[in-house]
C-alpha cells in the first residue's frame, strides 16, 4: 500500500514539474552565457548576463552542464538541464536571482 501512494505521489509531483507555470517565460535557452546585450524582462533591472554570471560565481550549479534561464514577474531562475528541462523544473530546483537586486534568493 505504501509502495502505491509513493508512486501516485511522485506521478502528481511529476506531472506538477511538467506542466508549464502561466507566468513563466523562457529567457536563455541555449549554451554558454547569454550575451551582455540581451535585454531584461519588463520591470527588470538585472539582465539575464548579469543574473547568469552570479550563478556562475556563486558555483551553486555544475559547471560542466549546460543552464537555461527563465523568468517571472519577479525572479530569473538558472537552471541546470542535466536532469531535465521545462519551466516547472526550472521553479522546483533552478537558482533563484532577484530581478531588481541581482542577488540570490532564498527558497
Amino acid at each position: 500500500m505504501r509502495t502505491l501512494l509513493f508512486i501516485a505521489t511522485l506521478c502528481l509531483f511529476l506531472s506538477g514539474c511538467a506542466m508549464q507555470p502561466r507566468d513563466v517565460q523562457a529567457v536563455w535557452m541555449q549554451s554558454g552565457a547569454p550575451p551582455a546585450d540581451l535585454p531584461a524582462p519588463a520591470g527588470f533591472a538585472v539582465s539575464p548576463s548579469q543574473a547568469y554570471s552570479t550563478v556562475w560565481d556563486s558555483r551553486r550549479l555544475s559547471l560542466k552542464h549546460v543552464w537555461h534561464i527563465y523568468a517571472d514577474s519577479r525572479y530569473y531562475y538558472v537552471h541546470d538541464i542535466f536532469l531535465g528541462d521545462s519551466p516547472g523544473w526550472a521553479l522546483a530546483l533552478g537558482v533563484r536571482v532577484d530581478g531588481q537586486t541581482g542577488k540570490i534568493a532564498k527558497r
